[in-house]
């Protein structure tokens, strides 16, 4: 793992298996458990260490996107289509936004059915929550996924980040700068018929 000195240094070593960094002390396989490839030079936050603003050259993940989201690298074509379409970034992803986005594909994949960004809009909303983007269900009859977690089983999530290198996304990443109290205007009428693809997802 990759590390830094000075103000901005990462975990140092606690022996074989465990390093401290900001979360705590955690497991020395802790990168490889999330799959994530030394080449992409991850990085666990000193005490001092923020999630944002951005450090130059790098991103910033969560360890909910992981454990609780199944979020892995590299990145998918839909959700990286989702992400640029409302020109937001990963790291400003909320995990309740990203989960659903995950289980959206894996749905999609167990039914046989192509990730559509139109089918995805007509189930959800992009709603702004400060810091943070997520996604709500629209107000519509007819459901894409029961059972949807409305929290985040780690209520310190928030705090348990890690850095890897940009390139690691291909293509640009947009940030979408928001006020406090701004509200993200994200209409779309759902349709009075759904297709048969809607009925397929909500089985």
């Amino acid at each position: 793992m990759a590390s830094k000195t000075g103000e901005s240094s990462s975990a140092a070593s606690a022996g074989s298996d465990a390093l401290f960094c900001k979360w705590g002390v955690v497991s020395s396989n802790i990168m490889q458990d999330y799959g994530i490839r030394a080449e992409w030079n991850p990085v666990l936050p000193s005490k001092t260490d923020t999630t944002f603003p951005l450090k130059e050259g790098k991103i910033t993940l969560f360890s909910d996107f992981f454990k609780f989201c199944n979020f892995r690298l590299p990145i998918t074509k839909f959700c990286k289509l989702v992400l640029d379409h409302y020109r937001i970034h990963i790291s400003q992803m909320h995990p309740l936004g990203l989960v659903k986005l995950r289980q959206f594909e894996f749905a999609c994949a167990a039914l046989g059915h192509i990730h559509e960004l139109i089918v995805f809009r007509a189930f959800f909303t992009l709603v702004w929550k400060s810091p943070f983007f997520t996604f709500d269900q629209r107000d519509t009859d007819v459901s894409c996924l029961r059972d949807i977690p409305t929290s985040s089983k780690d209520k310190d999530w928030k705090k348990k980040f890690f850095y890897i290198d940009v390139g690691v996304i291909p293509g640009e990443m947009h940030w979408r700068d928001m006020g406090p109290k701004d509200k993200v205007k994200d209409d779309m009428s759902h349709p009075q018929n759904p297709p048969t693809e809607y009925h397929r997802l909500e089985a």
